[in-house]
Parts: structure tokens; sequence; C-alpha cells
């Protein structure tokens, strides 16, 4: 009786360490197989149809997060140019009208062209508070603004840029951007 119960202990420990083995190979290799998802493809994978953002400051954070894909070392061509027309979904239609894809993507590899000569890298972006959001009516349509610091470092420093997003709500209620101001001074604050 203690001969089968000390087999089948043994028989038992073995059949659980082989289990687990091949548990730990099939995982370990699932993670190897796995595609890892670059900042690029997080932010092309929103669907605008359905999940268009909600708030202006909402908005302003995916247009940051777009300007900070497009200025990324990871980004490939392809995603370059659909990230471009995933800017222009956000912008306003007489916005998006003065800025047609071609020469808007044309003027963007210029600007990375321009950043790259200088050694600029584009290092982050911060978003005013929600409650930092300007809103106001005029002719019975509702406008926003919100300010947005952007920071590039190159050999000599950093440099920070601000700008003033204004947005107006569409038919739809959906607040896309009308232009934007550069402010000098850093605009609303954090």
């Amino acid at each position: 009786m203690k001969k089968r119960i000390g087999t089948t202990g043994v028989i038992l420990v073995l059949a659980v360490g082989i289990i687990a083995l091949y548990l730990y190979i099939d995982r370990s290799g699932k993670k190897e197989t796995e595609p890892v998802n670059t900042a690029a493809e997080q932010i092309l994978s929103k669907n605008l149809d359905k999940n268009y953002p909600p708030t202006p400051h909402a908005v302003a954070e995916l247009y940051c997060g777009i300007i900070e894909c497009i200025y990324s070392e990871d980004t490939t061509e392809e995603q370059l140019e659909k990230l471009v027309k995933m800017q222009l979904r956000l912008f306003d239609e007489e916005f998006a009208a003065l800025n047609p894809y071609e020469q808007f993507l044309a003027v963007t590899k210029e600007e990375l062209a321009e950043a790259a000569e200088k050694k600029l890298v584009f290092t982050g972006y911060v978003v005013d508070r929600a409650s930092n959001v300007e809103k106001w009516r005029k002719n019975s349509v509702e406008y926003a603004s919100i300010g947005l610091e952007f920071t590039m470092r190159s050999g000599d420093g950093r440099s920070i840029g601000y700008r003033n997003l204004v947005m107006r709500k569409d038919a739809d209620g959906r607040y896309k951007i009308l232009g934007w101001q550069t402010a000098e001074d850093g605009g609303g604050g954090q």
C-alpha cells in the first residue's frame, strides 16, 4: 500500500511538472510572437466615427498624441500618412478645406526634415486642465479654447512652444479644431 502511494505521488509530481513546463513554454512563446503596439498604432486604432473625443480637452489630448507620434522616430511612412489623415479629421470643415491632405502631408514632412536637420527631438506635451477650457457662444455656435505646451530638445537645450487651440462645435455636437494661436507667454497655465 505504501509503495502504491509513493508511486502515485511520484507520478503526480511528474505530471504537474510536465504541465507546468508546457504552460511556461506556451506562454513564453506567445509573448515573443505578440506584436508590440507602438504609440502610433495605439492612436491609429481609435475609431473616430464611433468614439470621437467628447470634450474639448479630450480633442486636445488626441491632437497632441498625434503630434507626438508624427515626431516619433519609430513612426513609419505609412503610419505618418494615416496620422496626418487622422489629424485632419479633427479639423473643422473650413480649416480642413484650407489644408488639403496632400499639401498638409508635404508641409508636415518639410517640418520633420527641418526638425531632423536642427536635431530637434519632440520630448512631450502638456494640455491645460479640463477646468481651464474657455467656452463661449457666438451666433448660436459653441466655441472652446485650451492651452497646449510642446517641448522640444536639441543639442543646445530645450525649447517650449505654447499654443491656444481653438475649436468649434459642429452640427453633430463634436468639437473640431478651427485653428490655433501661438501664445508667447505660455497661455492658460497648468
